[in-house]
């Protein structure tokens, strides 16, 4: 037997003999009123033992994907902005965008060296392309796991008409905002997202769409 032990039992001795000495000193009512303290602390201990042991209940999978849309939508009066490396095969070159939320959508992307403006929306937001296919069904979470550090949600997409956009994604499991997006076709891409975020619609950030 350890010392803690024999500590522990050293204490719960002296603790029923100092309440037993009580009893017998006081009236019955008090002494009864006096125990229920230690009830309490005793219930205390096992609440805080049970709530200590126990795992977190896992979000459903319905709600993840609701969370995940909501994520990949634009606020009203605001420009997405996307940071990201994209690589084909052995070729990488850095990806940016910024388009307006609101009419006219004004946007400005820049692709493989190249760069444009319009307005209208792009077709060349994969985040947005994602945000559809959870929205219709055809994404799933496939695992709970760590990005680069980063707890996140490992989904996979099946089932797109554009082949670029099935394979698996990984989002933050705190912002749901996308990490990397994967695709197998065409020899494959693979997206890393270095930025995603929504900046307010001010003079000054519009001016980053020209």
């Amino acid at each position: 037997m350890t010392e803690l032990h024999a500590g522990l039992e050293l204490f719960r001795d002296q603790l029923r003999d100092a309440v037993a000495r009580d009893v017998a000193r006081q009236p019955r009512r008090r002494a009864v009123r006096g125990l229920i303290p230690v009830a309490g602390m005793a219930g205390a201990a096992a609440l805080v033992l049970t709530l200590s042991s126990g795992a977190p209940a896992p979000i459903a999978e319905g709600a993840i994907m609701r969370h995940v849309a909501a994520a990949l939508t634009s606020p009203p009066a605001s420009i997405l902005h996307e940071r990201a490396l994209v690589t084909m095969g052995s070729a990488t070159s850095p990806f940016e965008l910024w388009v307006e939320s609101d009419p006219p959508h004004a946007y400005r992307v820049i692709k493989w060296g190249h760069e444009g403006t319009g307005t209208g929306g792009t077709s060349t937001d994969p985040a947005a392309e994602l945000r559809a296919l959870v929205s219709s069904g055809q994404a799933h979470v496939d695992a709970t796991t760590t990005y680069d550090g980063v707890p996140a949600y490992k989904l996979t997409v099946e089932g797109a008409q554009d082949r670029f956009l099935n394979g698996t994604a990984y989002v933050a499991q705190s912002s749901y905002y996308p990490l990397e997006i994967d695709t197998p076709s065409g020899g494959g891409e693979r997206i890393v997202y270095q930025a995603y975020e929504y900046l307010p619609a001010t003079p000054a950030n519009l001016q980053l769409l020209k």
